[in-house]
C-alpha cells in the first residue's frame, strides 16, 4: 500500500507551493481559461491505457457539474499547452466540445512533468502495477534519477521502487497479464524469482489455467531453482519441476480426445487431481455424448 501523505510531501517536493490538492484555490497559482484544442497530451503520460467508461462518466459529471478542477499543464510549442496531470479531464472536455476549460501553466521541464503526473496518478492508485514501473524506469533511464531520487521525487520507498522495476524483468506478454490484472503482482515477483523466460512463461500459464495461489507459485519455482534427487537418481530439470506433465502433452491429449469425440475438450491438474470438461451444443450433441459414454439419457 503506497503512503498518500509521502505522496503529497514527494508533490511539494517537485511543484514547490503548488500542490494537488490545493490546484483550484491556490493563492500562489493563476488559473487561466484556455481552449482545449491548444492542449497536446504528453508524451510522457505514465498512463498508456484510458479506460473508455471511466471517460464516458466523467464526461457525464462534467456536462452535469462543469470541470471543477483545473488540469495543470505547461507552456508547449506554438504558443500552446502540454499537459502535465488531468489528461482524462482534458479528454472528457473535448469530448463534449467544450471551447474553454480552466489550466494552471507552471514551466517545469520534462523530468519534473513525469514526476508530478506520476505522482497524481499514484496518489489515486490509478495506475497498474506495469504502468508505475515503466514510469519509474523512464524516470531513470531517460532522465538519469537514481532510485533514490526516484524515490525522493514521488515520495514511495527505494525498496517499493525496486520491486516495481524488477516486474521489467518478465517477458512482454507475462507483463500484459500483470497490467490485465489477470495474474498478480504477487504471482509475477515469484515468477521473477525463476530468472528463465521459458519458464515464466510456463509456470505463468499454469497460474491461470489452474488458478495457483502466489505460494503455490513460489513452491514451485523453488523447486525448479533446487529440484531434490528422486530415489537416487538425478536431479529433475527445473522445466520438469515449472510443467510436469507438460503443457503441450495436455494439449495435444486435447486434441485427441476432441477429434474422437467430436467435441470440445479442457483438461485441468492440479496437486495430482484434476478434471475433463466437455462442452456440447444442442440435444444432439448430448445424446451422442451419453451414446458414447454407453449409458442414456433419461
Amino acid at each position: 500500500m503506497l503512503d498518500r501523505g509521502k505522496l503529497a510531501r514527494g508533490l511539494e517536493t517537485i511543484l514547490g507551493n503548488i500542490a494537488v490538492e490545493e490546484m483550484p484555490g491556490s493563492s500562489s497559482s493563476r488559473v487561466l481559461h484556455v481552449d482545449p484544442n491548444l492542449v497536446q497530451p504528453n508524451p510522457h503520460q505514465p498512463r498508456k491505457n484510458f479506460d473508455p467508461q471511466t471517460i464516458k462518466s466523467l464526461t457525464e459529471s462534467i456536462r452535469e457539474h462543469g470541470l471543477l478542477q483545473p488540469i495543470l499543464v505547461r507552456p508547449g510549442k506554438d504558443g500552446g499547452y502540454q499537459l502535465v496531470a488531468g489528461e482524462r479531464r482534458w479528454r472528457a472536455a473535448r469530448e463534449l466540445g467544450l471551447n474553454s476549460i480552466p489550466v494552471i501553466i507552471k514551466d517545469m521541464g520534462n523530468k519534473q512533468s513525469l514526476s508530478v503526473a506520476l505522482v497524481e496518478n499514484l496518489q489515486r492508485e490509478d495506475l497498474n502495477p506495469i504502468e508505475k514501473a515503466r514510469a519509474f524506469w523512464e524516470l531513470i533511464e531517460v532522465f538519469g534519477l537514481t532510485q533514490e531520487e526516484v524515490g525522493r521525487y514521488t515520495g514511495i520507498d527505494r525498496s517499493t521502487v525496486a520491486n516495481f522495476l524488477r516486474l521489467l524483468e518478465l517477458p512482454i506478454e507475462v507483463q500484459e497479464l500483470v497490467s490485465r490484472g489477470t495474474i498478480s503482482p504477487g504471482h509475477a515477483r515469484a515468477l521473477i524469482s525463476l530468472g528463465n523466460e521459458t519458464l515464466q512463461r510456463k509456470l505463468c500459464q499454469r497460474i491461470i489455467e489452474e488458478g495457483l495461489t502466489v505460494r503455490e507459485v513460489e513452491a514451485i519455482a523453488s523447486g525448479a531453482k533446487n529440484p531434490k534427487p528422486n530415489n537416487g537418481a538425478a536431479s529433475a530439470p527445473a522445466e520438469e519441476a515449472v510443467d510436469p506433465k507438460g503443457t503441450h502433452h495436455m494439449r495435444s491429449l486435447e486434441d485427441r480426445l476432441r477429434r474422437a469425440l467430436g467435441l470440445k475438450v479442457q483438461i485441468r491438474q492440479s496437486n495430482g487431481r484434476g478434471k475433463i470438461i466437455l462442452y456440447f451444443q444442442g440435444n444432439g450433441q448430448f445424446e451422442r455424448l451419453v451414446g458414447l459414454l454407453g449409458t442414456t439419457s433419461a
